[in-house]
Formats: structure tokens, C-alpha cells, sequence
């Protein structure tokens, strides 16, 4: 049988002759049957997708060297397909081998809470008070303490009276002295 117009192998010539949507004419043919054979081979979805383009680079990369079969692509790339499947698959275990042996990491405690613990004395305490207090309260504490909104704006947020609010926060002072000493927090962060 003679190659025809249409074959890979006359598609494969205008290739090598320099017209690159030939190789866009490969690429559609085949591109299905080869992700489908890395997916036979036990390859996930996701890798299966980036092994097809590996494929189709070695075709570019040899495309001086590739075998015909009947004036087919084909075969050459699910031969291509499963070599390198199977050079993933070694390169996994390798990695995953290599992971395996090292030592588990060591656990390191966040050094920004020490220092910044160490430092700011009243943020500690506000910490402190919060993680006590009621939630609607320890939220209120942190919008007027911490984010520098004042009692009303505050309120308002949380769906409080002005009066409520300064009542709570009056509360929460008390117990954040007996904490820290005579430090005022007043509104608005300062």
C-alpha cells in the first residue's frame, strides 16, 4: 500500500519540510489514544495530560528517528507513551522513596509569638482576656482594642446598644487590669 495525501507518514514529511500546523494534524489525531494508553497504564488524570504532552515532545525531539507502521504514527507513540509512562512511574518511586528516608522535621515553634509575646505584655494579656471572655464580648474587646473602632461604631456592628457595649467593655477593663496592671485601653485603639 502506497502512502496517500493523508497518511501520518505524508502529514510526518510536511512536518520535517518545515509546516508546523502538520504536526497540529498529528497532535489532533492521536493526542485521545495516547492520554487513553497513559491512563491504561495506571497513570492519574492529571499526570496522564502532562505524560501525553511528554509524548508528543519526544516526537519532536526524535522526529528524525520515528518508525512507521503502515504509514502510521501511532504505534511509535503508544510504544513512546509507554516507555514513558513507565520513566514516571520509576521517578515517583524514586521521589517518594527519597522522601520517605529522611528524617521527620523537627517541630519548630513560631518564634514571632515569642517575640512579639515577649515584647507587647498587653497584647498577651488582650489574648488572654479574649480567649476568656464571652464571644459577643471578646469580639467587641477586639474591634475597639485591637482594630481601633471606637464604642459606638463598635456597637452598632454587633448589633448592640452604645450603652451595652460601654457596659461590657467596662467589665472587660476590669478584668484586663487585674491582668496587666493600670494600662488603659481606651477606644479607638490608643
Amino acid at each position: 500500500m502506497g502512502v496517500t495525501d493523508d497518511s501520518d507518514e505524508a502529514v510526518w514529511q510536511r512536518v520535517l519540510s518545515g509546516d508546523a500546523s502538520a504536526y497540529g494534524t498529528i497532535w489532533r489525531r492521536h493526542r485521545d489514544r495516547v492520554f487513553r494508553h497513559h491512563l491504561a497504564c495506571g497513570t492519574p488524570a492529571p499526570d496522564a495530560e502532562d505524560l501525553t504532552a511528554t509524548t508528543f515532545l519526544e516526537l519532536w525531539r526524535r522526529r528524525d528517528d520515528v518508525r512507521f507502521v503502515d504509514h502510521s504514527l501511532l504505534p511509535w507513540l503508544i510504544v513512546t507513551a509507554h516507555n514513558v509512562s513507565r520513566n514516571a512511574a520509576r521517578a515517583r518511586r524514586r521521589y517518594h522513596r527519597f522522601l520517605a528516608a529522611l528524617p521527620p522535621p523537627a517541630e519548630i515553634p513560631d518564634h514571632a509569638d515569642g517575640v512579639t509575646d515577649a515584647h507587647d505584655e498587653r497584647l498577651r494579656a488582650v489574648r488572654e482576656a479574649l480567649a476568656a471572655a464571652r464571644p459577643a464580648d471578646a469580639r467587641l474587646l477586639a474591634m475597639t482594642a485591637l482594630e481601633g473602632f471606637t464604642v459606638r461604631e463598635s456597637a452598632a456592628a454587633l448589633g448592640l446598644s452604645e450603652s451595652a457595649a460601654k457596659m461590657r467593655l467596662s467589665r472587660l477593663r476590669s478584668s484586663l487590669r487585674a491582668l496587666i496592671g493600670e494600662q488603659p485601653l481606651t477606644e479607638g485603639g490608643s
